[in-house]
């Protein structure tokens, strides 16, 4: 019986270190880049730049790079650091 109870101890415990790392990664994008910007933080930067609806949120080459339109429905980019957070590129393509 004793070694039932240390064989379920260690497997509860191997199982809760586990936790965490799924957790941040399931709710959080910055462990899937390396970045200390998580994907929600870029997109409101981005809709502080003008960015009204979100098409496509994507990381590359430590930047998140958020697309989508403005209010007036204009084509918009935002490139937000994945890192600090600073406005890299904003382009505002047209319809």
């Amino acid at each position: 019986m004793s070694r039932l109870r240390i064989l379920l101890a260690a497997l509860l415990i191997a199982s809760s270190s586990a936790m965490p790392a799924t957790a941040q990664r399931g709710g959080d994008d910055r462990s899937f880049a390396g970045f200390q910007v998580s994907r929600a933080t870029a997109v409101d930067i981005a809709r502080a730049q003008g960015v009204q609806d979100v098409l496509r949120v994507e990381a590359r080459r430590g930047v998140w790079r958020v697309e989508g339109r403005t209010a007036q429905g204009q084509k918009m980019t935002v490139e937000v650091d994945g890192m600090t957070g600073a406005v890299v590129r904003v382009d505002r393509s047209g319809r």
